[in-house]
């Protein structure tokens, strides 16, 4: 590294990254370093070009435009704490991402709007819609993990990968001697021809799979606090689609709780299939290859871990909820 600027063919710049920098550095009370960088997204947050998290296409994306938005809203309360001005500029563009991000909602929420280079042919269904909605939003917001359209979104997902890796079609797995369902492995886009060494058919993704999990937990604890059980179309139709892996789901709508036990059976699915396809040592690859569903790609990749993680965390807080 040495400062200049990089030309390869390697899809760059990813505006994500400044965002997510200043939201972890918030956290530290690093705000000199926020400063520089909420600035700089407040210059270009509308600017066409930037690569996406695949960082294969080019254009205005969810996921980017999602991790602006938080920090951007996240700095301008920091901001406002401090007494500095800035914060009117930064809440005054979060507005303007607020306003775009509504082009994104086609029934299902789709990842890139405005395409301007790079690859093309994808279909709208891309999974950095549901890593956004985990990463960046709360309950009650557009695009929070219990909207009808993410809903609607996941099961797009869930509908459409579920016939197109061979391993789907194992049902079940053994954990500690215990015979367990799996839910459906989940890759980044139906398209995908990036197979973790070259090119030719794309695969399940371990961490795309563990964010199912987590999302199910999620959706879970957003009726915590619920004071009656309001199931919508999508939700319903959400609940019906997984029934089948549990062979159950006939009391489903009872009460709160019952929901919160079923979403729980059902994150368990995804965190048993990542079970299934993960070394006896722990070791996470970046794919699972669709017909052997041995480790592929990138080995140790750390955001399989963090998303693992996450889910095992959601999953607590959602036990804990259920018990209280």
């Amino acid at each position: 590294m040495n400062g200049t600027v990089f030309t390869g063919s390697w899809c760059n710049a990813q505006t994500d990254g400044p965002a997510i920098r200043a939201l972890a550095m918030m956290r530290l009370g690093l705000w000199k370093t926020v400063r520089s960088d909420l600035d700089y997204i407040e210059r270009v947050w509308w600017r066409n070009g930037g690569c996406d998290i695949w960082e294969e296409s080019r254009g205005l994306h969810f996921y980017t435009l999602m991790a602006q938005h938080r920090a951007l809203r996240e700095g301008a309360q920091a901001a406002q704490r401090r007494g500095d001005p800035v914060a009117e500029r930064y809440l005054e563009a979060a507005t303007g991402i607020e306003k775009l991000l509504e082009r994104f909602n086609h029934g299902v929420v789709v990842p890139t709007i405005e395409w301007s280079g790079g690859l093309d042919g994808k279909s709208d269904l891309d999974t950095q819609v549901l890593l956004a909605a985990l990463h960046f939003t709360e309950v009650g917001e557009a695009y929070s993990v219990e909207s009808p359209v993410i809903i609607s979104t996941v099961l797009a997902f869930l509908r459409r990968f579920e016939p197109m890796y061979d391993i789907n079609r194992v049902a079940f797995t053994d954990i500690y001697g215990v015979r367990v369902p799996v839910g459906v492995a989940v890759g980044r886009y139906p398209e995908d021809v990036y197979n973790g060494v070259g090119s030719s058919r794309g695969n399940p993704w371990s961490l795309i799979t563990s964010a199912l999990a987590e999302y199910h937990y999620r959706l879970a604890l957003a009726y915590a606090d619920s004071e009656e059980l309001v199931v919508g179309p999508e939700l319903a139709a959400l609940l019906r689609w997984s029934a089948p892996y549990l062979n159950n789901g006939d009391e489903v709508l009872d009460s709160l709780v019952s929901l919160q036990s079923y979403l729980l059976a059902v994150g368990d699915l995804y965190m048993a299939r990542v079970a299934r396809h993960t070394g006896r040592d722990h070791t996470m690859y970046e794919q699972w290859n669709r017909r052997t569903g041995f480790g592929q790609g990138a080995i140790h990749l750390t955001w399989s871990y963090a998303a693992h993680t996450a889910a095992a965390r959601a999953r607590e807080k959602l036990v804990e909820a259920i018990n209280n």
